[in-house]
């Protein structure tokens, strides 16, 4: 093929495709059969009948090498299919060439200009579409006109001999100058691809970078939780859909036990491992899809959980106490915990209130413990906070 080198492989697969495709021939074969039909009319009856069998043996030819073709191994290298199309088309050829110089002679003087014509048109057919195929193809075009030259050499009209061969190699031209522009689209396209990848590739890298970008926007460096504003953001989306789906949300504030005096016992860097700790806990037990976790700030943390009442949150509270004992430096590490459960539209703001005021109240009672809101009694507490 003109310019395999140049082609990839899904590029020679769809030339190949292409080039045995039938159908056109089916359509050149049909204005043939019109020619030998009018021959048959004429009289030369024998003559058209030995047309309709190199004609039909011409589709069939076309048409099983198209099949053999399209139930091929892909795996297949796609020279041998460029040496079978070559053949395929060197036979065509010969049949074409026989047919159409069997009508010529057939033909009546006002016909032969249509069997002339009809050959024309076959051998620009050829060009336009088997121009990535130069060999195969310069060889159809040189046997329908070489067997038009002969026949029209038997009528003595040898002017138009040199016709022919100038027409030969205009075709020759045409062909190689169709293909080089074919080539230049094939690489052009095949260009196109490459970027178009390299921009999807580009794309998707440029997409993780801004998840990270986000992600690390929304994350505590330290603790590798949700930060104060990821804490925010959470509350408004889960508040308002606890509002339109009229269910309980709680919140859970943990603060860790003394943890000024745990820092100057034990020092800054066992500070940090005690609060990453205390965040693994936390994400280990709170990992539900309704659930988030958060640092509030300082020692603080910050579970909220959808779709759960008093009673689930009181729970969910105490086996964070239970698995919150030790710090990784070996010394003991508590939590007080305050909860607050809202229902139906009570305002974010009222839930925090009131989780804060239950973790105070934890803390005034010893730290160490849990309390939900409404454990005590406190006038001050909203009113449109649920218990």
């Amino acid at each position: 093929m003109l310019g395999a080198d140049a082609l990839d492989a899904r590029q020679r697969r769809e030339v190949l495709d292409e080039l045995f495709d039938y159908r056109p021939y089916l359509l050149a074969s049909g204005a043939m059969a019109l020619l030998i039909l009018q021959v048959f009319l004429s009289g030369a009856r024998s003559e058209a009948l030995i047309c309709v069998v190199l004609v039909a043996l011409g589709v069939m030819l076309r048409f099983l090498v198209d099949r053999v073709y399209r139930a091929r191994s892909h795996r297949e290298p796609g020279s041998n299919w460029a040496v079978v199309f070559g053949v395929t088309c060197v036979g065509v050829a010969l049949l074409w060439g026989v047919t159409g110089a069997i009508l010529y002679r057939a033909a009546d003087d006002s016909m032969r200009l249509a069997v002339l014509a009809l050959g024309c048109v076959l051998v620009q057919a050829v060009t336009f579409r088997s121009y990535m195929a130069p060999g195969p193809t310069m060889a159809q075009v040189a046997i329908l006109i070489g067997f038009h030259a002969i026949a029209i050499a038997y009528d003595g009209l040898y002017v138009l001999i040199p016709v022919c061969m100038v027409y030969t190699v205009f075709q020759g031209i045409c062909i190689v100058a169709l293909g080089k522009v074919r080539i230049r689209q094939m690489a052009a396209e095949r260009e196109t691809r490459r970027l178009l990848g390299e921009l999807q590739t580009i794309n998707a890298e440029l997409t993780r970078a801004n998840l990270r970008l986000s992600d690390s926007a929304l994350s505590d460096p330290l603790t590798g939780v949700g930060n104060r504003r990821r804490f925010e953001e959470a509350l408004a989306t889960m508040g308002r859909a606890a509002a339109r789906q009229e269910r309980p949300m709680s919140l859970l504030l943990i603060d860790v036990d003394h943890f000024k005096r745990f820092n100057d016992k034990h020092g800054h860097v066992a500070g940090d491992d005690a609060l990453r700790h205390v965040a693994e806990r936390l994400k280990a037990i709170a990992g539900g899809p309704e659930e988030v976790v958060t640092r509030f700030g300082g020692e603080e943390f910050a579970v909220l959980a959808g779709g759960t009442d008093e009673a689930a949150a009181r729970a969910l509270a105490g086996r964070i106490l239970a698995s919150v004992r030790q710090a990784p430096c070996g010394s003991p590490l508590t939590v007080s915990i305050g909860v607050a459960t809202a229902r139906g539209t009570a305002g974010a703001a009222d839930i925090v209130n009131a989780a804060d005021r239950a973790l105070y109240a934890a803390k005034r009672s010893g730290r160490n413990r849990v309390v939900c809101h409404g454990d005590g009694d406190d006038p001050k507490v909203p009113e449109t906070v649920g218990r």
